[in-house]
């Protein structure tokens, strides 16, 4: 699906998580990363969430994290997550 000139990840939306995930190390250095730079206390808006995979870890960590996407369903893939988007 084309959406603004660009494809949408909708064709993807299923397999993407197994195609992309990182190893649980990797991830729990990243999300640490991130906790340190981020502010709790304000809004965190993830442009391009897909799938919630950043998104929704960083909710369990406490931020407030709207997440936004083009992909429909890779929308619905992150809110079944718990995602909030």
């Amino acid at each position: 699906m084309m959406v603004g000139g660009r494809k949408s990840f909708d064709r993807v939306a299923e397999i993407y998580d197994d195609t992309r995930g990182l190893p649980p190390d990797i991830m729990t250095s990243i999300l640490e990363a991130m906790d340190t730079v981020l502010d709790k206390r304000r809004r965190v808006l993830d442009a391009g969430t897909g799938t919630g995979r950043f998104s929704h870890p960083l909710q369990e960590r406490g931020f407030d994290v709207l997440g936004v996407d083009i992909s429909m369903r890779m929308l619905e893939k992150a809110r079944a997550k718990g995602t909030a988007c």
